[in-house]
């Protein structure tokens, strides 16, 4: 598998992977394999242009990508206007000033979720160059998105608060909220399984 930046070029093959994974495919009320919400060429353009965006490509053919909002975006974008909405188990307060980064998606075909770990990995690194701790959001119901959170307590990611939102097409949702702290995330990548391939590096 090769890791590698997200070009415009790609753009056909993001839209590609989110039809793959649309929630309107999802069976049951459980998913271990994820589901991608209402995003636009337009959006994922602007993503690949300004945000953290990498692709994983075996044989040259992109099979999953992963998206990290910067602190200066999710700051003055509809995600922070959300802040008050949210039932904190912290106190926000003592985070909100340093740099923040949002995991904004995270996408593998089917067949291809094993290889999403490695991925993370790569665009962590980028983003806590910069960043003091990523948030994410994942959600609990109408349907339970089991996809990423394996990877965020295994790289020392914690639970910090829940939000009631009303999203186009699937209507009520509730999420819970992530933080993985950059202290955190780099005591526990070496102590985890789920980090065995940088044994290779």
């Amino acid at each position: 598998m090769k890791i590698r930046k997200a070009k415009i070029q790609d753009l056909d093959r993001f839209i590609d992977i989110k039809n793959q994974l649309s929630f309107k495919n999802i069976n049951g009320k459980t998913t271990k394999g994820g589901f991608l919400l209402g995003t636009t060429a337009e959006q994922y353009k602007k993503f690949i242009k300004n945000e953290i965006v990498l692709v994983a490509e075996i044989n040259n053919l992109i099979v999953g990508f992963g998206i990290v909002l910067k602190d200066e975006t999710i700051k003055n974008s509809y995600i922070w206007n959300k802040i008050k909405e949210v039932d904190w188990t912290i106190d926000i307060n003592m985070i909100k000033n340093n740099p923040l980064c949002y995991f904004e998606q995270l996408a593998f075909i089917p067949g291809y979720s094993r290889l999403a770990v490695q991925l993370c990995y790569e665009i962590l690194q980028i983003a806590f160059k910069k960043h003091s701790a990523i948030i994410t959001s994942t959600i609990q119901s109408p349907i339970l998105n089991l996809a990423s959170i394996p990877f965020i307590l295994n790289a020392g990611g914690i639970k910090i608060g829940n939000i009631k939102e009303t999203y186009p097409i699937i209507g009520n949702l509730n999420s819970d909220i992530y933080i993985i702290e950059k202290l955190n995330y780099e005591s526990n990548i070496l102590n985890s399984k789920r980090f065995n391939f940088l044994q290779n590096k």
